[in-house]
C-alpha cells in the first residue's frame, strides 16, 4: 500500500515558514506604500502588492502549485482582473473634471442637490430665484444738534 507522501505531494514545514516570512515582509511593504504618494499609480502598486500576496497564498496555503490545471486557470483570471482594471483605470485617467465653473449650459439634474432644481453656473443659484439680497449698509444716525 502507498503512503500518503508517495502519492500527494507534501510540502515541508520550511517551505511554510518562507512563505509566511514573504507574506509578513509584503504586509510591511503595503504599510510602508501606504505612507507614499504615488500619485495616479498609488491603486496600481496596492493592487500589485495584494496580487502578489494573494497569489502566494492561492498557490502554497491551497496547494494550487502541486495542480497545474488549476493553478493555471487561477494566474489567467488573476492576468484578466489586471487587464481590465488597466483600461478602466485609463479610461477614469483621462476623463475632464467638470465643475461648475467651465459648464456652459445650466445644470438641469444633480441628483446629490437638495431640491433638484437647475442651476445657473455663473450665480450658483436655481434658475428663477432671485439672487440673495446684500443688506444695505446702516445708516449713519443723525447728529445731535448742539445749543
Amino acid at each position: 500500500m502507498a503512503s500518503y507522501a508517495e502519492t500527494h505531494a507534501v510540502t515541508g514545514p520550511k517551505t511554510y515558514f518562507v512563505i509566511l516570512m514573504l507574506l509578513i515582509a509584503l504586509t510591511v511593504v503595503t504599510v510602508a506604500a501606504a505612507g507614499i504618494n504615488f500619485g495616479e499609480w498609488n491603486v496600481v502598486i496596492a493592487l500589485l502588492i495584494a496580487s502578489a500576496k494573494g497569489s502566494l497564498v492561492a498557490l502554497f496555503f491551497m496547494h494550487l502549485r502541486h495542480d497545474k490545471f488549476n493553478a493555471v486557470i487561477f494566474v489567467t483570471g488573476l492576468g484578466f482582473l489586471a487587464l481590465f482594471l488597466i483600461f478602466t483605470l485609463f479610461d477614469v485617467n483621462t476623463r475632464k473634471t467638470v465643475l461648475p465653473g467651465n459648464l456652459k449650459a445650466p445644470i438641469l439634474e444633480f441628483p446629490g442637490a437638495p431640491l433638484n432644481k437647475p442651476v445657473q453656473p455663473s450665480t450658483g443659484t436655481a434658475l428663477g430665484e432671485a439672487l440673495p439680497a446684500t443688506p444695505a449698509p446702516p445708516a449713519a444716525a443723525p447728529a445731535a444738534e448742539h445749543k
